[in-house]
């Protein structure tokens, strides 16, 4: 594979984090009450506030986005977002607990993110490759 399709995937994988990051910190009182929000929430015994966990989902959506998209720390960051993506699929889109139109919908998500969780397990074992902050530093061709 080239480098270069190496970066444009790379870039094309963090665009999801980065579009949805900003777009919660820019309206963080619409995520605040949502179901996936409160969910999270009483299943971690109601320790941590909504605001709490719709904040900290915007930070790791914008900031990993961002590291992603540079390819900084990126073998530390991609592993940390796979895990992020997969509770996204238990508590976002819990598609095998709906029927109808909301099944196949939720079905959707829950398959576009496991695509995005195979992008950040290649990320996670190879790392940002040659066109990135991690392999400037490193020299590496």
């Amino acid at each position: 594979m080239s480098d270069i399709a190496y970066a444009l995937g790379r870039v094309a994988a963090s665009v999801v984090f980065v579009v949805f990051g900003y777009i919660q910190v820019t309206t963080i009182a619409n995520y605040v009450g949502h179901a996936a929000v409160l969910k999270f929430v009483a299943d971690t015994g109601k320790i941590l506030s909504p605001v709490m966990v719709a904040w900290s989902v915007a930070m790791i959506d914008l900031i990993g986005g961002l590291l992603l998209l540079i390819g900084f720390k990126t073998r530390w960051v991609a592993p940390v977002m796979l895990v992020f993506v997969a509770l996204t699929i238990w508590y976002a889109h819990p598609f095998w607990t709906m029927e109808g139109a909301a099944r196949a919908t939720n079905q959707a998500h829950a398959l576009k993110n496991l695509a995005i969780m195979g992008a950040l397990l290649i990320f996670a074992a190879y790392g940002g490759g040659r066109y990135s902050v991690d392999g400037m530093r490193r020299g590496r061709a």
